[in-house]
């Protein structure tokens, strides 16, 4: 088990933010935990003990260290699989659900 940790660095060009928090995912007929390894505003890695095919559609919680509710994305792709990792595009968040992702992710920048 990862201890919970936020790292105020960026890991690519396209601002993936690299931080281990907690994750929820559910699929058909799938529902799993893992960690999530690095953020940007279109997607993240996660870590798992569970296996996902690539292609797989989901739905994610992640509990960010902001102490704030869960942010709920309602519809994410799986777009690669390597191990226990997998990249996830999120595909469709509420309004909402975008503004708390985008406005955490500002807090981050150098």
């Amino acid at each position: 088990m990862m201890d919970m940790e936020t790292k105020l660095h960026f890991q690519r060009a396209r601002d993936r933010l690299c931080m281990t928090c907690p994750v929820m995912f559910a699929g058909v007929p799938f529902i799993g935990e893992g960690y999530l390894l690095n953020l940007s505003p279109v997607g993240c890695t996660v870590e798992c003990e569970r296996s996902v095919l690539d292609g797989s559609y989901m739905r994610l919680r992640v509990l960010l260290p902001d102490h704030v509710p869960s942010i709920d994305i309602n519809l994410a792709a799986v777009r690669w699989v390597r191990g226990s990792r997998f990249g996830v595009e999120f595909l469709h968040l509420p309004a909402q659900e975008r503004s708390r992702l985008d406005r955490f992710l500002l807090g981050y920048r150098v």
